[in-house]
């Protein structure tokens, strides 16, 4: 399982490729730089995390000038940021997790193309190699879903998601696509809050549930720039209840596909007469 939105593995990956270059055995490498083999093969697949000292020493080693410590550097402002990393092995470890966003489509649903514009916007100084390597970070993390026992995911969203066109009518287009096909499989469950409810419980933030085996409920709420899981009961459960709260609002599954799939015909340029016009 790739480790801390993949940052882990880029840089295990390119110490691998530089080793083998250099004709280096990792036992051989090892020696060099005063780490265990163990120590190095686990970085070298990613697995655990790697020490900027650790990667200096590699450089001189291999005498790649400083590259492996340049895209260590690099991934400190392109990687998911450090307070995320905790969230990471819970989400990796959970047996559900539950998911509620009023305002885009929740990361592990979300094609590359909609995250690169979501990006895009949100981090107009970044470099075009910054947000390629934030994308990679984060779409690397829908592996999760693709396990042999992938965790249920139950997602509710608000029906303005669907309707804005983000990144344009095509990204969009896709990105309902790839909605319907991921809620078609049986670990995944896909509510939609209708614009035309009067009773919307989620219109302040989106928060994500995590149901974790041999562990308490754990709940995560970010904002911009930091975030905190938290077991504590009492907030736990109250969002449990929104949660429930949410779900009860929205339409059941099969009336939320339909929406979809509505909404991607529309995009498609299929929309059948008698449907409601897609509010944009």
């Amino acid at each position: 399982m790739q480790k801390d939105g993949g940052r882990w593995v880029r840089i295990g990956g390119k110490i691998r490729e530089h080793r083998q270059h250099a004709g280096l055995s990792q036992e051989g490498l090892a020696r060099l730089v005063a780490l265990s083999p163990t120590m190095l093969s686990a970085m070298e697949r990613g697995v655990r995390g790697i020490k900027r000292d650790h990667v200096e020493r590699i450089d001189t080693a291999l005498g790649t000038a400083g590259s492996l410590t340049e895209l260590w550097d690099r991934s400190q402002t392109t990687g998911p940021p450090t307070w995320y990393e905790k969230v990471a092995d819970i989400e990796r470890a959970a047996s559900e997790i539950w998911v509620y966003h009023p305002l885009a489509v929740p990361e592990l649903l979300q094609t590359e193309e909609y995250a690169q514009h979501l990006f895009r916007v949100g981090r107009p100084r970044a470099t075009p190699a910054e947000i390629e390597d934030l994308v990679r970070g984060r779409t690397s993390r829908q592996a999760v879903l693709d396990q042999e026992r992938p965790p249920r995911l139950v997602v509710v969203l608000d029906e303005g998601v669907l309707r804005r066109p983000t990144g344009g009518r095509e990204v969009m287009r896709r990105q309902l696509g790839h909605l319907l096909a991921e809620s078609a499989k049986p670990s995944v469950s896909l509510q939609v809050v209708p614009y035309d409810s009067d009773h919307h419980p989620g219109l302040s933030n989106g928060f994500t549930l995590f149901a974790v085996p041999r562990r308490s409920p754990v709940l995560y709420v970010e904002a911009r720039h930091f975030a905190k899981p938290t077991e504590e009961a009492e907030a736990v459960e109250d969002y449990v209840q929104l949660f429930s709260d949410l779900r009860g609002a929205a339409l059941p599954l099969g009336a939320s596909r339909r929406l979809v799939a509505q909404l991607h015909r529309e995009l498609c340029g299929g929309a059948r007469p008698g449907l409601p016009p897609l509010r944009f």
